[in-house]
């Protein structure tokens, strides 16, 4: 086989020292040793590829198969030298990253690991001290722990720590079963960090529509006792539901909003019926008809308590006798008007 420097002087007028084409040479998959070890040889495999393109992108874009070639097999040695076995103890996680996973699927995880090998490592970053702070995968290395696991299989990722940050808060984003509320707390930590951009320009980053991010936002206009809800119960109120009591909290119905979510915290309501129990706060109360009443009298005693309210009039009577006497008169009294009234 040609060497490297062989096969890129045919493409290009690229010249390699022999120091240069003994260190590629070199940079062959090994099995994972230790994680400082392993970092340096990633290192220097990024560096070789970083210099490699840049000689090519200095020439007159005549790159040749053999040049493109070998950078295709670095990036493979790369991506296989990547993925480090660590000892669980240099793990730290950095607040914020973590994502809810409800404890059923958490026992389901980690069951799953004490029978089956990982299939998706952790995503790392090395800190130079000779630990690692995870970006995501949290789960998963508590179920190692909680298994007396040594070591945990895991993905260097190479980036500063804002980019770090970013990528977690992009991969929760997309998780399914993260609740809107914690969506909610990566989109502020991310908006606090990115405060140039509108909510247009932050929706076409994250990936979402401008209404899911509005949506989201909605969360930062309720009132603090209902924070105080949802960070012990992060699924109580979805984003649908938040914008519509965001929106009554700015109509001065805090309390009841407040109330709403109490009673959804109880399970005495659910999102719907919280959210109409804030809307019926807007409509009149219906006012009762001030009823109308006398009283007949024979002597002292009451001979008919009469009561009317809007169309409706009651009648009570002394006794059952007198009642169905006079039920004759006023019937008489009755037709009598209505002839009348056609005269």
């Amino acid at each position: 086989m040609s060497s490297l420097r062989d096969r890129l002087s045919k493409g290009l007028s690229i010249t390699l020292s022999d120091e240069d084409e003994a260190q590629a040479a070199s940079m062959k998959p090994t099995a994972p040793t230790t994680g400082p070890g392993q970092t340096m040889t990633i290192n220097a495999l990024r560096k070789q590829i970083a210099d490699l393109k840049s000689q090519l992108d200095a020439q007159d874009e005549r790159a040749s198969d053999a040049s493109q070639a070998k950078i295709k097999e670095l990036e493979e040695q790369l991506a296989n030298a990547s993925t480090l076995e660590i000892v669980l103890a240099r793990l730290h996680e950095v607040p914020g990253r973590r994502r809810y996973m409800e404890p059923a699927k958490y026992s389901e995880l980690r069951e799953n690991l004490r029978h089956n090998k990982l299939v998706h490592p952790v995503v790392v970053r090395a800190t130079g001290d000779g630990s690692y702070e995870i970006v995501s995968g949290h789960h998963r290395v508590d179920a190692y722990r909680e298994l007396d696991r040594q070591t945990i299989r895991c993905v260097l990722e190479d980036g500063t720590e804002d980019q770090a940050e970013d990528g977690a808060f992009f991969a929760n984003l997309l998780q399914s079963d993260l609740t809107d509320y914690e969506k909610y707390v990566g989109l502020k930590r991310f908006q606090s960090k990115h405060p140039e951009l509108n909510q247009t320009e932050m929706s076409e980053r994250v990936g979402i529509s401008q209404s899911h991010v509005s949506a989201l936002l909605s969360y930062e206009r309720l009132p603090s006792e209902v924070h105080a809800f949802l960070e012990k119960q992060k699924a109580l109120v979805g984003a649908t539901a938040a914008a519509e009591l965001a929106s009554a909290t700015e109509m001065g119905k805090g309390e009841r909003v407040t109330e709403a979510v109490r009673r959804l915290s109880e399970k005495i309501f659910d999102q719907a019926q919280a959210v109409r129990f804030v809307r019926e706060s807007d409509k009149p109360k219906p006012t009762k008809p001030e009823a109308s009443t006398f009283k007949v009298k024979d002597g002292k005693s009451t001979w008919c308590d009469v009561r009317r309210a809007r169309n409706v009039m009651r009648l009570e009577f002394k006794s059952e006798a007198i009642a169905e006497a006079v039920q004759a008169a006023i019937q008489r009294h009755l037709e009598s008007l209505v002839a009348d009234s056609k005269n």
